[in-house]
Parts: structure tokens; sequence; C-alpha cells
């Protein structure tokens, strides 16, 4: 019996494009340390995953606004200006996104807020190779929750034995083995490569 190859699933932020909500900041504050202050003092991480898990935009700003009247105009700025946060793409793994695309399937698992990702898409239109793309805002659920793995596989109709998931985040990833699916945590196209063909993958 022949075994199909593992299909590839894709997290976005950091493995396609670079995600680096400090550079987004800096227009805003004075320094680095500044942004320490900042990120600590709002929980910035929590506070922009929950637009990841849904929250829109407005509500985010008019939340932050009266728990941080201080900060409103940096919050309010930081979406104003989002684009800034994503400074371009990943250096190499898009030539091995589109290499895979153009062989088979590929799919998508990201938290992501879908007001931000309709916004900043078309500055990235190798997205659009996705066979499926599934967004935590649009479940209202982020990684590592299980059930947004889940939701991949149902929504697509895929086994999570023939996954080979790609994050950054070792506990995202950790998830995803607990599901079934073969992982690997993403540090740089060359490792990514490497690991691909370990997995049965090439192009």
């Amino acid at each position: 019996m022949v075994l199909q190859p593992l299909l590839p699933v894709f997290d976005i932020g950091r493995v396609l494009i670079r995600w680096e909500p400090r550079r987004g900041l800096a227009r805003f504050l004075a320094d680095e340390a500044a942004i320490d202050r900042f990120m600590a003092e709002t929980d910035f991480t929590t506070w922009h995953g929950r637009q990841d898990a849904g929250r829109s935009v407005a509500e985010a700003v008019a939340e932050a606004s009266r728990r941080f009247p201080h900060y409103a105009h940096v919050l309010a700025g930081f979406y104003e200006h989002y684009a800034e946060s994503l400074p371009g793409e990943v250096p190499g793994t898009r030539a091995i996104f589109e290499a895979l695309a153009a062989r088979g399937p590929v799919y998508g698992l990201s938290n992501f807020s879908r007001e931000l990702f309709d916004r900043i898409a078309p500055s990235y239109p190798f997205l659009g190779a996705f066979t499926g793309l599934v967004l935590s805002a649009d479940e209202r659920l982020n990684k590592p929750d299980p059930r947004i793995y889940r939701a991949l596989c149902a929504r697509y109709g895929l086994s999570p034995e023939r996954l080979v998931f790609i994050d950054d985040i070792e506990a995202n990833v950790a998830a995803a083995r607990a599901e079934g699916m073969a992982g690997i945590v993403f540090t740089d196209a060359a490792a990514l490569a490497a690991a691909l063909r370990v997995h049965g993958l090439a192009w």
C-alpha cells in the first residue's frame, strides 16, 4: 500500500508574515521602555488576543478607552496603522508555501482577527492559494483550544493523521499533536524545509 503524503497546515503570523506589534506601537510611544510599560499595563497580548477571538476593533478600542484613557490614542492608532505591525513576509517561507500549493492541497489555521485579515490580505495575494483557511475570529476560538483544530478537520473533511501543522508557538503545535496531527515548531525557512522533508513532503 502506498501511503499518501501528509497535507501541510500553515499558521500565518511569524510563519508566513512577520508579526511585530512593537514596531506598530513605536509610532506612539517614545522608546522601548515606554513600550514595555504599555504592554505590561494593558496586558497587550491578552487584549489583542480577544480581537483574534472575534471581538471587533471598535469594541476593543472603546473598552480600552474606558480602562486606559491615557493610552486610548495608542490603542486606536495601533489598529488604524495596523499594517506597520506586519512589515512583510517571513524570509523564505512564501517560496515553500507556493511550491507546496502548486503540488497539492495546503491549509491554514491562524489566530487572526477577520476584519484585520481582510484588511491586510490584499497586500499578500499569495495567501489566496490556501485550499482552505480557518481563522480564529470566525470560530471565536484561539489556538491552542483543541476545538479549533477539530473545526479545521470538520470543515474540510480532513483526518488529523494526514496533517502536519506548522506554527511558531510550541503550545499550539503541542495541541495539534494531541489531536493526532504531526507538528513542526517553526524557527526559519531552512529548518522548515528540512522538517517537511522528514515528513515526506518535497517540492
